[in-house]
C-alpha cells in the first residue's frame, strides 16, 4: 500500500473509530430511535464502503502499474471501480 493511500486509510478509520463511538453513546443514553440509529451505523457503514474504494484503487493502480498498463488502462479500471462501488 502507498504511504499516502495508507495515511489517508488510517485517517478515515479513526474518523469510523469516533463515529461508531457516538453511535454507542446515543444508544447507551436509551432516548434515540430506531431510524436515528439506523441512520448513524449507516453512516459508518459507507465510510467503510469509502475506505475500501480507496484500498482497491491504490491496489489496482499499484499491480497495473507493475504489469505495465497504460494510463489509459488505469484510469477506465477507476473510473468502473467508480461505477460498481457506488
Amino acid at each position: 500500500m502507498q504511504k499516502q493511500t495508507r495515511s489517508e486509510v488510517l485517517r478515515r478509520l479513526k474518523s469510523v473509530e469516533g463515529h461508531v463511538r457516538g453511535v454507542a453513546k446515543m444508544v447507551e443514553g436509551g432516548d434515540v430511535t430506531y431510524a436515528e440509529v439506523v441512520q448513524q451505523t449507516n453512516a459508518v457503514f459507507s465510510a467503510i464502503r469509502r475506505i475500501n474504494v480507496v484500498i482497491l484503487k491504490d491496489f489496482v493502480e499499484e499491480r497495473a502499474e507493475q504489469d505495465g498498463a497504460s494510463e489509459e488502462m488505469i484510469s477506465d479500471l477507476m473510473k468502473a471501480i467508480e461505477r460498481v462501488t457506488k
